[in-house]
């Protein structure tokens, strides 16, 4: 399934995960994906996010990103419940890559969907 192509789906969850596909988008298709998982995502559900962080150094791997990147692309009708410091683990083949020891530093959000309204108007529900 294409990722930014979300609002095609038929179906809704309980909870999504992203583990390192958040930080791989351009602001506009941060956009796009954050509009699909408005449509997937149920009501009392969250979305459970891992992102790189702007807390990593160097530039090796994946575009970092901010707690302010990350509260902007939730900004319309979203409530972001918690951002916390996390890690990746680092496959024993990648481990000469350069990256911060125990691993790169990542984001860990907790997002829950936005409120009924705007929830049901992106899906394209009756209130």
């Amino acid at each position: 399934m294409d990722a930014l192509a979300l609002k095609d789906l038929p179906e809704v969850f309980d909870n999504v995960i992203d583990s390192g596909l958040f930080h791989v988008f351009s602001d506009d298709d941060r956009k796009r994906y954050v509009e699909g998982l408005a449509t997937v995502l149920k009501l009392g559900g969250r979305l459970f996010l891992l992102c790189f962080s702007d807390e990593e150094p160097g530039t090796q791997g994946p575009r970092r990103v901010s707690q302010k990147e990350l509260h902007d692309a939730f900004v319309q009708g979203w409530s972001i419940e918690s951002i916390g410091p996390s890690r990746y683990e680092v496959r024993p083949d990648l481990k000469d890559l350069t990256f911060s020891k125990g691993g790169p530093k990542a984001w860990f959000a907790v997002v829950p969907p936005p409120a009924v309204e705007v929830h049901r108007a992106s899906v394209g529900d009756a209130p």
